[in-house]
């Protein structure tokens, strides 16, 4: 029923806060914010990989394909 969706998603967003994390509502069904989600996970992926790129090198700069250098 909407209204068991409805605390079931209040629950999930109540969780996420205790954990820090961030909530996302999609669709499988819909497709709703799905691309949007995988998005943010990609991104944060990245993220996560170039920060731990530049803290391991000494000058602590990353290159990213022929682009320009990046520095932390």
């Amino acid at each position: 029923s909407d209204a068991v969706c409805e605390r079931t998603e209040l629950d999930a967003i109540c969780f996420a806060k205790e954990m820090q994390a961030e909530y996302w509502s999609v669709s499988a069904k819909t497709g709703e914010n799905v691309k949007e989600f995988f998005s943010r996970v990609a991104a944060l992926a990245f993220e996560q990989s170039m920060i731990k790129e530049l803290e391991s090198t000494p000058v602590h700069r990353a290159q990213i394909g022929a682009g320009n250098l990046i520095s932390m």
